[in-house]
C-alpha cells in the first residue's frame, strides 16, 4: 500500500483524472504545501476544443496533446507521482483510493495485472463522464464519440480508409456513396463543428485524391432538438445558412438504432452511411455508478457550493469532486471544458488556503463569458456575454475563436504546433495519410494474400481446364476437381451445362 511520505509532514492530495478539472487543479495546487499523487488511465490532458479538428489532419494530435508532467513540473520530483491505472473504487472510511494498474501488453493481448491502494489526507475527484448512449442499440458498436485523441484517432482513420475503398474499381457507385456519408449525430458544439470540419475537408481535399468522389461525399447532422440551441436566434439562422452553404445537411430526428451500415430514426428514416460519430453529452462513468454518495437526478456526483461530495446530504471530509463527474443539483451548469476548468482552479486555490491556514469561504460562483463554433476554415459564430451580451459571426469570428484558444492553450509547445499545423494546412492542404496499428496490417496482409493465393488457383485450374478442352470432352466430374482447386463458379455453371450436353453421348468418358 502507497502512503502519504510522513518524513516532510505534508498532507498527501491525490487527484483522480486529467482532464479539464483535474489538469487545472493539478496545475494551481502549491506542491511547496502538499504531496500530489496524480491518477488516470492518460497521462496527458486534451485540448477538446481543437480536438475536431484533428479527424481530418488539419492538426496532429500531439497538437491537442499536454503531458501532465509538463502542466505540474513537481511531479517529476518525489514524493510527487503520477500512476497511470484505473480506478475502481474508494473507501472513505478508511481515506483510501482502490486502484488497478496494468503492464505492457504483449502480441498475445497478455499483461500483467496488480492492484494497489493509495492513502489520501484530500481526495478530488475528477474523472469525468463517458457518453451518453441513451441505450440506443448498435451505438457501442458501430459508433464514435469524440472526447479523447484515441477516438480521434479512429475517426481520422475510418474516414481515410472509406475514401481509399470508395476508390476501388471493384467498388460500386451505391457502395461508395454509402461509403462516403457522415452521419453526426447531436447537434451541439462537438458534432456541428465535427460537421463543418469533414464538409470542408471532402471539398478541398477529397479531390486531390480523386475529384469524381467530391460529388458523393455528405455530411448529415441529426438532431432531435434544436441547432445551435444556445445562441439567439439570428445567429442561429446565420449558423445554418453557413452549414447548408458548406454542403451539411440537417435532419430533425431521435435515433432509435445503430448498425454497421445505417442509421434508423425514431419517424422511420433509414440514413445508409459509412460513418457514425456520437455527440450527444455525456453521462455518469462506472466509477461514479460504484462511489457510495449521493448522485443527482441525472447520475452524477452530488455536490454542493464549495464543490465537496454529499453522502446522505452531509460533506464527506476532506472529498471534493469538479468536472463533468459532479453537479450540484440546486445549481446545474453545463458540461463544459470552461466550467471544468474553473472548478479546477477554484479548489485548487480554496485547498491552498486551507494548508496555508488562510481558508477561503467564499462558494464556487460560474458566470458565462458566451459561446464559440468554428464553422469550417473561414467562418465561426461567437456569441458574448461581457460586458454587455454581442454577437459577430464570419471570418473575424474565426479569428477571434483561433485567438482565444491559442492563448489558453497549456504551453508554447503546443501553441507553435497548433499555428504551424494550422499554416501548413492551409497552404498545403491537409494530411491524408492512413497510417493503420499493426494488428489491423496484419490482419489486411494476411486477408490480401490469401485472395491472391485463390486468384493463383483460380487461374491455374482455368488454364487446365481449358487445355483440357481441346483434348477431351469435360463432364462433371472434371467440374468438380476445378472446382475444388478454386475455378471460378460463374464459369463452371456456363460449362456444366455444355458438359452435360455432351455427357448424355459418352456418359463414361474422362478426361485422358
Amino acid at each position: 500500500m502507497l502512503r502519504p511520505t510522513h518524513a516532510v509532514l505534508r498532507p498527501n492530495v491525490v487527484v483522480v483524472g486529467t482532464g479539464w478539472a483535474g489538469a487545472y487543479f493539478t496545475r494551481n495546487l502549491n506542491c511547496k504545501l502538499a504531496n500530489l499523487q496524480v491518477l488516470s488511465v492518460r497521462n496527458h490532458c486534451v485540448f477538446t476544443p481543437l480536438l475536431p479538428q484533428t479527424t481530418t489532419g488539419t492538426l496532429e494530435f500531439r497538437a491537442v496533446c499536454e503531458p501532465i508532467s509538463r502542466i505540474q513540473p513537481a511531479l517529476a520530483t518525489l514524493p510527487n507521482r503520477f500512476y497511470r491505472c484505473v480506478v475502481y473504487g474508494v473507501n472513505f472510511d478508511e481515506k483510501e483510493v482502490n486502484c488497478v494498474g496494468v503492464g505492457v501488453v504483449d502480441t498475445n493481448f497478455n499483461a500483467t495485472v496488480q492492484t494497489f491502494n493509495i492513502k489520501y489526507d484530500k481526495l478530488i475527484l475528477a474523472h469525468g463522464a463517458r457518453p451518453n448512449t441513451f441505450n440506443v442499440p448498435g451505438v457501442m458498436d458501430n459508433a464514435f464519440f469524440l472526447r479523447e485523441v484515441n477516438e480521434a484517432r479512429g475517426i481520422r482513420k475510418r474516414l481515410v480508409q472509406n475514401i481509399m475503398v470508395a476508390d476501388l474499381p471493384t467498388t460500386d457507385l451505391e457502395e461508395a456513396k454509402r461509403l462516403l456519408h457522415v452521419v453526426v449525430v447531436g447537434g451541439g458544439p462537438t458534432g456541428v463543428e465535427f460537421a463543418a470540419t469533414v464538409a470542408d475537408f471532402f471539398r478541398d481535399d477529397v479531390r486531390k485524391i480523386n475529384h469524381k468522389l467530391v460529388e458523393f461525399c455528405k455530411v448529415t447532422v441529426l438532431e432531435a432538438g434544436e441547432v445551435f440551441g444556445m445562441f439567439d436566434l439570428r445567429v442561429r439562422n446565420w449558423g445554418k445558412r453557413r452549414l447548408d452553404a458548406l454542403g451539411v445537411r440537417i435532419v430533425k430526428g431521435a435515433v432509435v438504432a445503430v448498425n454497421n451500415k445505417e442509421v434508423v430514426t425514431k419517424d422511420g428514416i433509414v440514413i445508409r452511411t459509412g460513418l457514425v460519430v456520437w455527440s450527444t453529452g455525456v453521462g455518469p462513468s462506472s466509477l461514479t455508478k460504484d462511489l457510495d454518495v449521493d448522485r443527482t437526478s441525472r447520475g452524477r456526483i452530488s455536490i454542493d457550493d464549495h464543490l465537496r461530495v454529499l453522502r446522505k446530504g452531509a460533506p464527506i471530509p476532506d472529498v471534493f469532486a469538479i468536472g463533468d463527474c459532479a453537479a450540484n443539483e440546486k445549481l446545474p451548469l453545463p458540461t463544459l471544458a470552461a466550467v471544468a476548468s474553473r472548478q479546477g482552479a477554484y479548489l485548487a486555490k480554496k485547498v491552498n488556503g486551507e494548508l496555508s491556514n488562510k481558508p477561503i469561504m467564499a462558494p464556487f460562483e460560474y458566470r458565462s463569458l458566451g459561446s464559440m463554433v468554428s464553422l469550417g476554415d473561414n467562418a465561426a459564430i461567437v456569441e458574448l456575454n461581457v460586458p454587455s451580451k454581442f454577437d459577430f459571426v464570419g471570418l473575424k469570428a474565426l479569428f477571434f475563436w483561433r485567438s482565444a484558444y491559442l492563448s489558453i492553450l497549456g504551453s508554447w509547445r503546443n501553441k507553435l504546433y497548433v499555428l504551424v499545423n494550422w499554416v501548413g494546412s492551409a497552404v498545403f492542404g491537409r494530411d491524408t495519410t492512413f497510417i493503420g496499428d499493426l494488428s489491423e496490417d496484419r490482419v489486411w496482409r494476411t486477408l490480401a494474400a490469401e485472395e491472391v493465393s485463390r486468384e493463383y488457383a483460380r487461374k491455374k485450374a482455368f488454364a487446365k481446364l481449358k487445355m483440357m478442352e481441346t483434348k477431351t470432352t469435360i463432364t462433371a466430374e472434371t467440374l468438380e476437381m476445378g472446382a475444388e482447386m478454386g475455378y471460378i463458379v460463374g464459369q463452371s455453371d456456363k460449362a456444366e451445362d455444355s458438359s452435360t450436353a455432351e455427357a448424355k453421348d459418352t456418359p463414361n468418358t474422362k478426361p485422358q
